[in-house]
């Protein structure tokens, strides 16, 4: 059964309530460039975030950064679950947020990504929240979309006072079972080491596992297989390249471990739809004006 309860959008937010019973899972290659806000009315689910599995139990709140490689999965065999989402574009919202709060969403997101158990005063709270943001978005009454985005500032301000980034917090929330413990030793391993990362050979003598069993869980916790994490990982990095330094396309393709430029060029297409050279115009372009705004405040200062 799937019974979507509410589904509103305004521009650049998405907000949807949905009740599943059954085993549903995320699709792979789940890496997308809206921030995403996840609570879990009811149930248990794993949540898979860069290279963690989280366990995630009823009255919890997920936050995954945009870029961020995330899925969530059946957790102990239980398939029902009630769960509100939230995805954000940068804008409209980060000015609103930036102007009122003086944070912007990349900061907030880059330092508050993870999971954070509410207790009960805080699952009413923040319930409460969502709910008015979702009936906000649905009556269209005078100046609603100042009214969503002003609880949805007082949801960052609650997490802000929370100190979710406490490291005790987020260790109690991981998911400690062998199969868990092992996907996140490669995973790291590959953040870490993309370039290097070559094969799933490779990668099960280096962490003495079977071939097999390491392609099956890693896929099951993942979505990905070994060789697709690899390539968004590589991809990631690419990305950040393009915007960052001047390195040619060859000398890219090279660092991070592709032999050939056509192989580099056709994984980047796959995972961006778009080449590295149009990636680099298209991005540096929308950035120019916010180093341009930044450069005349440094000079007035």
């Amino acid at each position: 059964m799937r019974r979507v309860v509410f589904e509103e959008t305004m521009d650049g937010i998405c907000i949807d309530r949905i009740i599943r019973n059954y085993e549903y899972n995320m699709p792979s290659k789940h890496v997308h460039d809206e921030y995403e806000i996840y609570y879990l009315l009811e149930g248990e689910r794993y949540y898979f975030i860069e290279n963690q599995t989280y366990l995630v139990k009823e009255g919890s709140l997920v936050f995954i950064n945009r870029g961020q490689i995330h899925k969530t999965g059946v957790a102990g065999g239980k398939s029902y679950h009630d769960r509100i989402l939230i995805e954000l574009k940068a804008e409209p919202y980060q000015t609103f947020l930036s102007s009122s709060l003086g944070i912007s969403l990349s900061q907030f997101f880059s330092s508050n990504y993870g999971v954070l158990k509410l207790d009960g005063s805080g699952q009413h709270y923040v319930k409460c929240l969502l709910l008015g943001i979702a009936e906000e978005l649905h009556q269209k009454q005078p100046h609603y979309t100042a009214m969503a985005m002003m609880k949805m500032n007082s949801l960052l301000i609650y997490v802000l006072r929370t100190n979710m980034r406490d490291n005790s917090q987020q260790i109690s929330n991981l998911a400690m079972t062998a199969k868990h413990k092992k996907v996140s030793e490669v995973a790291s391993y590959i953040m870490a080491h993309s370039a290097q990362a070559r094969s799933l050979d490779d990668l099960a003598k280096r962490f003495y596992i079977s071939k097999c069993y390491l392609s099956r869980i890693f896929k099951e916790v993942t979505g990905f297989t070994v060789s697709e994490y690899i390539n968004i990982n590589r991809i990631q990095k690419a990305k950040k390249m393009l915007l960052d330094t001047d390195l040619s396309i060859t000398e890219m393709a090279a660092s991070l471990g592709y032999e050939s430029i056509t192989y580099f060029e056709k994984v980047f297409f796959n995972f961006t739809e778009t080449s590295p050279l149009k990636y680099r115009k298209q991005y540096r372009k929308m950035a120019q004006p916010i180093r341009d705004k930044k450069t005349e405040q440094e000079g007035d200062s």
